[in-house]
């Protein structure tokens, strides 16, 4: 009787053991991949922050990335980590640069003549209008979803599925920037730097530099 436990004891075992080693190096292999999905989110976040808004690409390329120019102006950074190994994981971000206003002039001193499309570069008063009516690259959403906006990545939410820039239309409500979470925030916000118009939101009020 013990005899015939012990060899049922043992073929018990070599069946398992397959499972066993499986259940054993599951915790290291999510591990590795999470530490590979947290180099390559780090890569396309912060390069994609530090080029949001700028008038050319700057800083070179992370190492195991690729930026892509999707659109107009509007590019998207590949960091890849683990390239070769069954833990590799990647990681897409979108950004867009700020087109350059090649009708300033900035020589001819602060002469507030203005120019063609009412943006004198040499006299700061009158930026961000056309005549008298405030203008913004882009629309405004049709409405918003509650959640805030992340800082440097979703550019006012410009960088999410909600917009479509090949159209420079909103499929749908946008994240909340930051300068609208509170009342406090939109008031101490430059409407220069506004992406989108966002006057009177939520009646906070006309914005007092609007």
């Amino acid at each position: 009787m013990n005899l015939v436990s012990a060899i049922v004891g043992i073929s018990v075992m070599g069946a398992a053991a397959p499972s066993m080693m499986t259940m054993s190096i599951a915790p290291f292999e999510a591990q590795k991949r999470a530490q590979n999905l947290g180099v390559a989110e780090s890569a396309a976040v912060i390069f994609a922050a530090a080029n949001e808004g700028e008038t050319q690409l700057s800083g070179n390329t992370p190492d195991g990335c690729e930026v892509t120019e999707i659109a107009a102006l509007a590019y998207e950074i590949t960091c890849t980590e683990g390239e070769g190994t069954q833990y590799v994981q990647s990681v897409t971000r979108a950004f867009r640069l700020k087109a350059q206003d090649l009708s300033c002039d900035d020589n001819d001193g602060n002469n507030g003549h203005g120019n063609s499309d009412g943006n004198d570069c040499s006299n700061p008063g009158n930026s961000g209008y056309a005549g008298d009516v405030r203008v913004f690259d882009f629309p405004p959403p049709p409405g918003f979803t509650g959640v805030e906006c992340i800082a440097g990545v979703d550019d006012w939410g410009l960088n999410t599925e909600a917009f479509d820039r090949k159209k420079n239309k909103w499929k749908g409500p946008s994240c909340n920037p930051f300068e609208t979470r509170a009342s406090v925030w939109y008031t101490a916000s430059d409407p220069n730097a506004w992406r989108y118009d966002i006057n009177n939101y939520d009646s906070y009020g006309p914005h007092p530099d609007y």
